[in-house]
């Protein structure tokens, strides 16, 4: 058990890693005024870095999470109140 613990370490830093690249990608294609399908294609060998060094359900979810992120900062943005538990709902 010692010696996996290292191990997972070691797997968690990679993907941690390339979600990151992967973020950090999308990023710098938005703050350039492209689209979010412009960004994603210009960052496929980013993508498949993060696809490859971690799981389906993390990528998913680091996903998710990062996509819901950008939203609450474009409503903070707009001026919404987002510590307001109305301001999510429809």
């Amino acid at each position: 058990m010692g010696q996996e613990e290292p191990s997972l370490k070691s797997e968690r830093r990679k993907c941690y890693i390339a979600r990151d690249n992967y973020v950090d990608c999308i990023d710098k294609f938005l703050a350039q005024g492209k689209t979010e399908k412009e960004a994603e294609k210009n960052c496929r060998a980013e993508r498949k870095n993060f696809d490859g060094n971690c799981p389906t359900s993390w990528v998913n979810h680091f996903i998710r999470k990062y996509q819901f992120e950008r939203y609450k900062k474009t409503l903070s943005e707009q001026g919404v109140n987002i510590a307001d538990r109305n301001a999510l709902s429809d």
